[in-house]
């Protein structure tokens, strides 16, 4: 293959621009306002995005990352160039990188597009390594208020994971021009030899991690929280009796929890996960590396089981246990339920019961209308049949329907004499009513008729 050949080949094979994991955009999940973040702060935004979690075309983009950085449910991954980009520089012989916007007038060592390109995650990973030199300079002039917005934000972020001291000592805010100027640190001989040890060392372990039989099963979806993960535990194994403690925003669980599940399946970027214990309690497990901190979890509680995202103080950003509590199972079904539910049957289960009552009530209400129907179409039926045997063309009345009149009037007869008997008892105070002249002449024939038979008989 010659060299041409295989330049060309990289080039198509390499991605230039993020990816959308869809299943994991806010957009998909249950909320009051739609997410529209990423095409808002988006120079081609219109041209690229159809939607904020469907892409149009790719081809105006040219990876500067502020999708990346302004995603709140990290559903939008950098692409393997842009974490090559902008962690590069943690490798370099000074111990200070300067980071700069193409508008700006000083020397920086590395220049975005705009600052806030670059996530809290990345300038958080830079920090670890390097101390961080941020040049302000154009900020003040600058009218992009989307990108000044999230740039606060960020900033206010660092503050929240390093702490106040411990931010200061690694980041300066330059907001004039001779204000913490770039310089090239000098290097003695012994140290420019380490510092090429040290790249080549580090080279040859990214080319490793590169081959698909050497490759963890965590770095397949290498982002800057997992970078930041990996140096987080490498300053703890070098620091055991006093390691640095950080602030991630995790969710609160409180006792009306009672491991449903629910948060669980919410969760798309697979942070939260429940462990069964041998003595037969539930934990929740939080992955701080994986969180986006985006609170999907808290929206789906609908048990007041979670009270919202709280910062939390960690050594590392490992699996941590968050709450434990025990499981109350579903007579019926067996999913869990609340522990001080009365008839210890979950809300479905509650629903299907009360459904299946009610249509036996009503099946048997209705089973004597449901009879008489029955006895009119078999009637019907066999008058049918009469007919088709004697080959007569004589109308015969439909005996179904006529059984179905008897038995609505019988019906309406009795309710006829029992409101009768009712007005009877409630009326039987009051006075008769006059008998009228043909009443009389009928009911003295009658008494005469019943007195001379006994006459005759005496």
């Amino acid at each position: 293959m010659g060299f041409f050949t295989r330049a060309a080949m990289d080039a198509l094979m390499k991605t230039t621009h993020p990816e959308i994991n869809r299943r994991q955009c806010w957009n998909l999940h249950p909320h009051r306002k739609s997410c529209t973040a990423c095409k808002d702060i988006c120079p081609y935004g219109d041209q690229i995005f159809t939607r904020p979690n469907l892409v149009k075309d790719w081809d105006p983009c040219t990876d500067c990352g502020l999708c990346v950085s302004v995603c709140r449910s990290r559903c939008i991954s950098p692409s393997p160039e842009q974490v090559e980009r902008d962690t590069s520089a943690a490798d370099t012989d000074n111990d200070t990188i300067w980071i700069g916007c193409e508008k700006s007038a000083r020397k920086n060592s590395m220049v975005r597009a705009c600052i806030a390109s670059l996530s809290w995650e990345a300038l958080a990973y830079l920090a670890l390594n390097k101390k961080i030199v941020l040049d302000l300079t154009p900020c003040g002039e600058c009218e992009n208020d989307l990108c000044a917005a999230q740039l606060r934000k960020e900033l206010t972020r660092l503050v929240d994971f390093f702490g106040q001291p411990m931010f200061e000592a690694r980041f300066t805010l330059a907001y004039e021009q001779d204000e913490a100027p770039y310089h090239v640190k000098e290097l003695s001989r012994r140290e420019m030899f380490e510092q090429v040890s040290h790249g080549s060392k580090s080279g040859t372990k990214q080319l490793l991690r590169m081959l698909p039989g050497l490759r963890a099963d965590e770095d397949g979806g290498a982002d800057f929280r997992l970078l930041l993960h990996q140096r987080t535990r490498q300053l703890k194994a070098a620091m055991p009796d006093n390691p640095l403690h950080y602030g991630c925003y995790l969710p609160s669980f409180t006792d009306k929890c009672f491991a449903c599940g629910k948060c669980e399946k919410a969760c798309r970027a697979g942070a939260l996960k429940q462990e069964d214990l041998p003595d037969g309690q539930t934990r929740m497990v939080v992955t701080p590396w994986k969180c986006s901190e985006c609170g999907v979890c808290v929206a789906a509680c609908s048990n007041k089981g979670l009270d919202g995202m709280k910062l939390r103080q960690l050594t590392t950003l490992g699996p941590v246990s968050l709450h434990k509590c025990t499981k109350t199972l579903c007579k019926e079904c067996g999913k869990p339920i609340a522990p001080n539910c009365a008839d210890g049957i979950c809300s479905v289960c509650r629903i299907k019961i009360r459904t299946k009552k009610r249509q036996e009530e009503a099946k048997a209400s209705g089973s004597t209308e449901s009879l008489a129907e029955t006895i009119a179409q078999l009637l019907q039926a066999i008058a049918g049949s009469s007919v088709s045997g004697e080959g007569s063309s004589t109308p015969i009345p439909e005996v179904g329907a006529v059984c179905v009149a008897a038995g609505a009037g019988k019906r309406a007869q009795t309710a006829a004499q029992a409101e009768k008997s009712e007005s009877e008892g409630s009326s039987g105070s009051e006075e008769p009513e006059p008998q009228t002249d043909s009443e009389s002449e009928r009911s003295s024939a009658g008494i005469s008729q019943t007195e001379n038979p006994a006459e005759e008989g005496a």
